[in-house]
């Protein structure tokens, strides 16, 4: 083997290796517990640091994903003694660079997410199997070093069947990323059937595992209000002198809203807000979609248009609200606050009225059933 030193014969110690090996191990150890991996929103804001560095997340995976794949290439020439004598330590320094980049990909991922809004079977998929193959990078790293060490084919082989499992595994993590930033169907989309069905049956039966079985939804009971009764006074009982009790005060009718208000700043808005802009915004706009103003709600994103004025089907966002809560394209996705029956039925309204970015309170005219609600959107936006 080439771990053989020309001048001795004897197998090389890679005291280097070794102590970098240790290293990186150690330092993914504390990482991990100074930036425990979360799987649901945080409950505290993380520093602008870290959210600078999770911002490189994207960036910083590509690194080791092609030192990695390179090294499948070279891991098959050093199936053979011969191919091992020849580039076992350029094997070496690939298995090393690589794992010191997952590394820092599964920090970046980690400081990402806690920006918030990365939840759902996904996320918790994608996170695991991130984790799960760099642990078995830097153990395969173990073996292969020990295996260098003693000379020893037969250790190389275990090595190798460690890391190429442990590579697939970052793999399919990695897809499931990817189903995060493009949509479940965007890898199987154009697939052959014969090959599209397999992958989204192994994908649901994946995220069994980590998803919460769907509760079907309760209608809430209807309470009826009873009409009030105002007693009847009888023309009799004026005739004899008693008292004509006095009128009841009109009730007051509701204060007309200001003409400055307008329905999409001022009730459209507020529910985009509370229930898609925690990751449609300037801050984070997954699938270059961004909702927190008008212009950019009607621009869309990478998956088509957003709203289209009198056009619901057309409309992407109300789509996808409308789709069951088991649909991996549902929005809100798994984990967040869904919309009620009432805010889905005002954006509906608001998109077949014409979707307006103009319109006014004052001249809205909202159906009946649904003014309790926006009387209470407009409630909490004046307060």
């Amino acid at each position: 083997m080439s771990s053989h030193s020309p001048e001795t014969d004897e197998p090389k110690p890679y005291t280097a290796a070794w102590i970098t090996s240790i290293l990186l191990i150690a330092v993914f150890v504390v990482g991990l517990l100074i930036f425990p991996p979360l799987y649901e929103d945080p409950k505290s804001d993380a520093s602008s640091f870290v959210l600078f560095i999770g911002r490189f997340h994207p960036i910083f995976l590509h690194l080791p994903v092609g030192i990695l794949s390179l090294l499948c290439f070279f891991e098959l020439i050093c199936s053979t003694r011969r191919g091992e004598e020849k580039y076992g330590d350029a094997s070496l320094l690939m298995l090393v660079l690589g794992s010191a980049g997952a590394i820092l990909a599964v920090f970046a991922g980690i400081m990402l997410s806690r920006e918030g809004g990365y939840v759902g079977g996904n996320f918790s998929l994608h996170q695991t199997m991130g984790l799960i193959g760099t642990f078995g990078v830097l153990a395969a790293l173990v073996i292969r070093l020990t295996a260098m060490g003693r000379g020893s084919m037969e250790l190389l082989n275990a090595y190798r069947a460690v890391y190429f499992i442990s590579f697939g595994i970052m793999g399919l993590g990695a897809h499931f990323g990817g189903n995060m930033s493009h949509g479940n169907t965007f890898l199987t989309k154009h697939a052959p059937e014969w090959i599209k069905a397999p992958m989204v049956g192994m994908e649901k039966w994946m995220l069994t595992f980590v998803e919460k079985p769907k509760e079907e939804k309760k209608a809430a009971p209807t309470v009826v209000v009873a009409p009030e009764v105002k007693p009847e006074v009888k023309p009799e009982m004026a005739d004899k002198g008693s008292p004509t009790p006095p009128p009841t005060p009109p009730t007051p009718p509701p204060a007309p809203a200001s003409d400055e208000k307008l329905v999409f700043q001022h009730v459209i808005l507020p529910v985009l807000t509370a229930k898609c802009n925690k990751c449609h915004s300037e801050e984070k706009s997954k699938g270059d979609l961004r909702m927190d103003t008008y212009e950019m709600a009607m621009k869309g994103g990478e998956n088509g248009k957003n709203f289209v004025a009198g056009n619901l089907e057309e409309s992407l966002s109300i789509a996808r609200i409308m789709l069951p809560d088991s649909d991996d394209e549902h929005m809100p996705p798994d984990g967040k606050e869904q919309l009620t029956k009432e805010e889905t039925d005002l954006l509906k309204w608001w998109v077949k009225e014409g979707a307006s970015g103009t319109q006014t309170v004052k001249d809205a005219k909202f159906p009946a059933e649904l003014q309790a609600t926006v009387d209470g959107i407009l409630k909490g936006s004046s307060n």
